[in-house]
């Protein structure tokens, strides 16, 4: 009777099958780099949007509110001289209500004025200014809650204010305003509001922002 002898596997098939093992294992972790990368992009994606749409949200409703104040009809309607109309302090100001720092081609500061019913605080009074400085990145609000100023704005009250941005991760790279012109004999005006931020950790990661506000109280 003979016994044949079992053989295993040569030094050579163990290499090959260790390398080939160490090509899959490689691919099922690149792809699953892969994935988690790309989730977390989407994720500071998606966030990225959620803020810019929320500050553009609350820049937006305050311009739809400008200039409103319960006796404008009532002042409308009796024909109240300019001079001692309490509503037309409120009303938007096209060269007064606008700035345009220095360096830059378009306004990046807007002042709102309206009459608030339930105010923080104060009477009823807000006069709220946007403004955005484009050598620190910065997008402040300054709520004051007193008589609105004929004064037309000014650097000092484009940059003083609380960051309307809280979140480090987002990067305000512009902020402009347009006034746009009524197409109708009744002058009614718009604003376009641009806005385009980054993430801080990932600039690739961008969104740019165009929205047009009517003002519906602008003194036509």
């Amino acid at each position: 009777m003979t016994i044949k002898q079992q053989q295993g596997m040569s030094l050579v098939e163990m290499l090959v099958s260790l390398v080939a093992g160490l090509v899959v294992v490689a691919g099922g972790i690149s792809l699953f780099t892969s994935v988690i990368v790309s989730g977390n992009t989407t994720l500071m994606l998606s966030r990225l949007n959620q803020d810019v749409q929320a500050v553009t949200d609350i820049i937006a409703r305050d311009i739809q509110r400008a200039g409103y104040h319960p006796s404008a009809a009532v002042e409308m309607a009796d024909e109240v001289s300019p001079a001692l109309s309490v509503a037309r302090k409120y009303i938007f100001s096209t060269t007064a209500d606008l700035y345009t720092a220095a360096g830059d081609t378009k306004p990046n500061c807007i002042r709102v004025k309206y009459w608030d019913p339930e105010p923080a605080s104060g009477t009823g009074s807000v006069v709220r200014t946007y403004g955005y400085a484009s050598s620190s990145k910065l997008l402040r609000v300054n709520t004051l809650y007193s008589e609105p100023s004929s004064a037309a704005l000014a650097s000092a009250d484009c940059t003083t204010g609380a960051q309307l941005v809280s979140s480090p991760e987002v990067r305000i790279d512009n902020l402009s305003f347009e006034l746009v012109s009524g197409s109708t004999p009744t002058g009614v005006r718009a604003v376009n509001i641009r806005i385009s931020a980054s993430h801080a950790r990932n600039p690739d990661l961008s969104i740019s922002l165009e929205r047009r506000v009517k003002v519906r109280n602008d003194g036509y």
